[in-house]
Formats: structure tokens, C-alpha cells, sequence
């Protein structure tokens, strides 16, 4: 159940039952349940999907990039081809189908179709962007703005075979090159932590899924070892016992993943609540559990979570820099009051206070410093006493509690609170940055998608 399995202009029927691969079906006791490396949090984890058309992603990994969406990560989907050539179920819209008397303009129309629905779909599955190969960034010197479906044929054996009738500017008549030029650039934009496509058989030997695997492949090999994803994952097809490669299986969203479903409705029909058919009536399961073999990569490689403390010198720096950021912002609107009848309000002091807070707890908890805070405060205190003081005939804050005015009160609040309220977000980044340590603990000890997921 990897993929689609009609996707020709004219489709030559045997009598044999078309070959489905069983998805899920098979989990090997040691079999990884996380696509993203080790170390590398969930909602920090960046995904791309490679799929040759629209409703692949949905009906061969929807599951997975569900349940990835819903957990934070980030899940991009690369569509080669927009599936000109698919066959059309619901008969008031056949007259899309190429090889219908009312079809002129050789699936045109029904690829745009095809993208309403994959825009839809896509909304459900929770991808945070998708492109169609020859669209930025997966665009090169060279590509196509845009590749057609090249169609497929049943063989005499239930297996797909090449369609003869594939047009000259169809994915798979097409030169590799300039698309695995365009992937490498995507790859190179995206910096994904894992990517997902097909596996060398294309799941069940659809041309098109057989050209995205290889041209994936060769992306791969122009890219420098910085650029590569960390692992590159293949959908398995029909479990195979004497495949040794790294099995990843994913309990994901079947309720995402079905509901997906519903958004082609051109290409499939959801018979119930875990089946689905395409065109050929023959029914599938909906299984939200997706299986991965390892194409590139060490499974058991462990990266840096991205979430190390900063260097003592880049924190002080940029700590310094913070508070007088900080106090300069502050101390141009400190003296702003609001007066309710004769109670004045010092809504310009508040607002330097939260101001100075956020610099700082932004501060030590991006640098993963708590040490930010004190060093913040001590610039925030310096930069607003020399405002005060540096020019004692025209100061820019003024400090006078004695004088009675309230200006010269809130100058002095502003001076003596400010690095105080600096100092407080030490305590809360110290806070954030335990529960941080704390999801890491969790996520290297315990499988990241190891139970079917209920919604």
C-alpha cells in the first residue's frame, strides 16, 4: 500500500489482480521508531518527503507526516509531477482524464485539479511547505518548470510496466540530471534532518517512483557531506526477509492519514473507517503504521541536539550588547505618564521593565546561559547610570527622589529596578533549560512513535 497504483492515460488490464505491498504489515523487534537521528529532538527535527505525484505522500507516508507535524517538526514535501496522466474515478469529472473524448488538453487540467487536492490534503497532514519539482527550491539550470506523469501500463503479471505513450516532456523521458541537480538544491535550502522517498523498486515499480528514487540517489552524490540529510530513508514495499538494511517503523495518524484520503477524490475512495480503493476497486487497508528501510546514513549516529551552550566570550558579548540595547529602549519612553486624574500612572517605566525581562530571558535561554542575566544587568545598570550622570546639566534619565517630582521617582526606579528585573529572568531560564534537559532525557530513552497514535 505504498503508493497509488494507477496512474496511466490509457490503462491495459489483465486478468491479473494488481500486486499491492502490504504496509506495516511486518516490524522487526529491533526496528528503529524514529526517522530523525539520535539526539535530535522531535520538534527541532526537520523532515523532506519526496514523492513522484500528488496523493503518494498522502496514501504511502501520510501517517508518518502527521504524526511529525503534530509533534513540532518541520515536514516539507517535494512533488515531482502534478499526475496528469491518473486515471478519474468520479464520472462528472472524467472528462479530465487523458484518453477521454472530452480530454483536449493532454491532463492539463486535471493537474491543476490533482494540486487543489494535494494543497488540501497537505493541510491536513499539518506540511509546513511543498513545491513541485522546477519550483524553488528544488529548481536548477537546466529543469523544467514543469514534469508530466509519464503514465503506466499492467502487465500481463498484475505488475506496472512502462507506458509506450509517455510524452516527450514526462518525468521519465526527460534528461536525470537537471532533476537530481534541482533536489540537491532543495536539500541544500531545507537542510532536512531525514528524508523520505522511495525505495529502489519505486514501492512497487511505478516508473515515475523508480526515476524520483534515483534521482534522489543522485542528488545525494552532489552534495557536500555537510549537506547531506543524517539519514535518508527508502518506504519499504513487501517485507522481505533477507533485506538487512535498518527498519524504522512508525506508528503514526491513520485519522490524519484517512482523512487525507478524502481530499483525492479524484484517485481514491475511503469504503470505511480502514479501507480505502483506488480506480480498480480492488480495497487496501489504511494502516497508520508506515515502514522505512535505511538507504543512507548511520541509524545508530547520534548529533548534537543544537541546543549546547554558548561559548563564555560570545555570551558575555552578546549579553553586553542586549542590555545596552536594552536600557537605550527603555530609557527613551521610562519617563512616559499617564495621569488618572491626579494619580500618576508610569506606563513608560512597566514597559522599560518588560523590556529589559525579555531582552534578558531571551538572552539566557538562546545562548543556554543562565550566567546571560547577571551580565545583562550589570550593562543595563551602567548604560542608565551614564545616562543619568555622564551629563549632570542635561541628563537623559533623571534621578531625583528627593526633588518630589514624580519624573525624578520613576529616573531612579528606572535606574535601581531595572538590573534588578534583568536578574529575574535568570531564575526562568534556569527553569526552561532543566525542562529542556529533561524532553532530551525523555527523547533518548523512550521510542519516539512506538504506539499507534489516537486522533
Amino acid at each position: 500500500m505504498n503508493a497509488k497504483l494507477k496512474e496511466a492515460a490509457s490503462t491495459v488490464m489483465s486478468e491479473a489482480t494488481p500486486s499491492y505491498p502490504q504496509q506495516g504489515t511486518r516490524v522487526v523487534s529491533a526496528s528503529k521508531r524514529n526517522l530523525l537521528p539520535n539526539g535530535r529532538l522531535i520538534k527541532d527535527g526537520v523532515l523532506l518527503f519526496v514523492h513522484a505525484h500528488p496523493d503518494d505522500e498522502t496514501s504511502s507516508t501520510g501517517a508518518t507526516m502527521a504524526a511529525y507535524a503534530r509533534e513540532g517538526a518541520k515536514v516539507h514535501l517535494l512533488t515531482l509531477t502534478r499526475g496528469e496522466m491518473g486515471e478519474v474515478i468520479p464520472e462528472d469529472l472524467k472528462h479530465l482524464q487523458v484518453g477521454d473524448p472530452e480530454c483536449t488538453d493532454n491532463g492539463e487540467a486535471l493537474g491543476e485539479y490533482r494540486t487543489g487536492e494535494l494543497v488540501a490534503a497537505s493541510r491536513v497532514l499539518g506540511v509546513t511547505s511543498r513545491f513541485y519539482l522546477g519550483q524553488a527550491p528544488a529548481a536548477a539550470t537546466g529543469t523544467r518548470k514543469i514534469y508530466r506523469d509519464s503514465g503506466m501500463v499492467w502487465g500481463e503479471d498484475g505488475k506496472p510496466a512502462p507506458n509506450p505513450k509517455a510524452s516527450s516532456d514526462s518525468l521519465t523521458a526527460e534528461p536525470i540530471e537537471p532533476q537530481a541537480q534541482a533536489i540537491a538544491n532543495a536539500i541544500r535550502s531545507i537542510k532536512p534532518d531525514a528524508l523520505i522517498t522511495y525505495d529502489a523498486d519505486g514501492g512497487y515499480g511505478h516508473p515515475d517512483h523508480v526515476r524520483t528514487h534515483r534521482a534522489v540517489m543522485q542528488a545525494l552524490s552532489l552534495l557536500k557531506s555537510s549537506q547531506k540529510p543524517v539519514l535518508v530513508w527508502g518506504i519499504e514495499g513487501e517485507f522481505d526477509e533477507t533485506d538487512k538494511r535498518t527498519q524504522a517503523a512508525i506508528y503514526g495518524s491513520a485519522t490524519a492519514k484517512r482523512k487525507a484520503m478524502r481530499e483525492y477524490g479524484t484517485q481514491i475512495v475511503v469504503t470505511g473507517d480502514d479501507t480505502f480503493e483506488y480506480s480498480n476497486g480492488v480495497e487496501q487497508k489504511i494502516s497508520g503504521v508506515e515502514t522505512y528501510r535505511l538507504l543512507a546514513g548511520d541509524a545508530n549516529i547520534e548529533v548534537p541536539s543544537g541546543h549546547e551552550p554558548a561559548g563564555i566570550i560570545s555570551t558575555s558579548f552578546t549579553s553586553i550588547l542586549l542590555g545596552i540595547m536594552a536600557a537605550l529602549g527603555g530609557s527613551i519612553y521610562h519617563a512616559w505618564i499617564q495621569y488618572a486624574g491626579d494619580t500618576p500612572i508610569p506606563v513608560g517605566l512597566g514597559l522599560g521593565y518588560l523590556t529589559v525581562f525579555f531582552a534578558s530571558l531571551w538572552g539566557a535561554t538562546m545562548m543556554r546561559r543562565p550566567v546571560a542575566a547577571p551580565i545583562q544587568a550589570a550593562a543595563v545598570f551602567i548604560t542608565i547610570f551614564a545616562f543619568a550622570y555622564a551629563r549632570p546639566e542635561a541628563p537623559f534619565v533623571l534621578v531625583n527622589p528627593t526633588a518630589g517630582a514624580v519624573i525624578g521617582i520613576v529616573g531612579t526606579c528606572w535606574l535601581m529596578g531595572a538590573p534588578i528585573i534583568a536578574m529575574l529572568a535568570a531564575p526562568v531560564a534556569v527553569r526552561s533549560l532543566r525542562h529542556e534537559k529533561q524532553q532530551l532525557r525523555e527523547h533518548k530513552s523512550a521510542p519516539s512513535f512506538s504506539q499507534p497514535h489516537k486522533r
